[in-house]
């Protein structure tokens, strides 16, 4: 029985090279401090900020808002209409063409030689 020498891996001069090690930074005082005055201030802006919105959502009025619905209704009735109408003029030229191409085929196909 032949006796094999096997080397273990990572036995030898080139060990971990080429692998990028990283290590745990811990997060200096000075940091901490800086990212909770952050949080701090924009929670202070954002508490502000709420009842102001709040109050502006509630003391807009209906008649407003339903001018506002009905004028947009009364551009969609007119885009509605326009549509409409450049369906209806397209049609018509592609009726125009295939009426033009069915007398060219007929001409053709009466022609020979």
């Amino acid at each position: 029985m032949g006796k094999c020498s096997m080397k273990k891996k990572g036995v030898g001069k080139n060990v971990g090279v080429g692998k990028k090690v990283q290590k745990k930074r811990s997060i200096s005082t000075a940091e901490r401090k800086r990212t909770k005055l952050q949080v701090e201030k924009l929670n202070k802006s954002s508490e502000t900020m709420i009842p102001t919105l709040l109050r502006e959502a509630s003391t807009q009025e209906p008649a407003k808002l339903k001018a506002e619905t009905t004028l947009k209704a009364e551009e969609l009735i007119k885009d509605q209409e326009k549509d409409s109408k450049v369906r209806e003029q397209i049609r018509t030229e592609k009726s125009k063409t295939n009426d033009s191409m069915l007398k060219q085929i007929e001409m053709i196909s009466g022609f020979s030689l």
